[in-house]
């Protein structure tokens, strides 16, 4: 349930990239010629046109980027209130990597809700490191805890 809003923000991005999208395609409709009739009518544009063969590419490639571009958005947004994540700090030495681990940089919500690990190192494979999102509890129920906890 914590997630509902991160998932969500992912959606509306989804569909306005999807009505870009479709708005190209509508505009590259309204620009190109109409097809051909006589002896090519009903024949496959595709391939055939060069006009509706570029369209078709530039309006797939606009859909692709509009898409990696709202994955990648969306790996570097905090999973509580789909804000950027901020301070980029690099952890790790690559001369340590079989005592500390593999190099990471972390990234961290200025509101506390948690911090993600970003591999350094790109390979792959089963035992690839991801990227890992740990979640922290509220701010003001570590302060509450802290206020009803005795002093010693």
């Amino acid at each position: 349930m914590r997630h509902t809003r991160y998932w969500l923000w992912l959606a509306v991005k989804l569909a306005i990239a999807a009505l870009i999208v479709v708005g190209v395609w509508t505009v590259a409709g309204w620009v190109m010629p109409p097809a051909p009739g006589g002896l090519l009518a009903g024949y496959p544009r595709l391939g055939s046109d060069l006009g509706y063969t570029l369209a078709v590419f530039v309006v797939g490639f606009i859909a692709f980027l509009l898409g990696w571009w709202s994955a990648v958005d969306q790996v570097y947004r905090c999973r509580v209130c789909v804000r950027k994540l901020r301070m980029p700090v690099a952890e790790g030495n690559y001369g340590r990597v079989m005592r500390d681990g593999v190099p990471h940089t972390e990234y961290i919500c200025t509101y506390g809700h948690g911090r993600l690990n970003v591999p350094d190192v790109h390979v792959s494979g089963s035992r690839a490191p991801l990227f890992h999102w740990i979640s922290h509890r509220s701010l003001w129920e570590d302060l509450l805890d802290a206020e009803r906890r005795p002093e010693a």
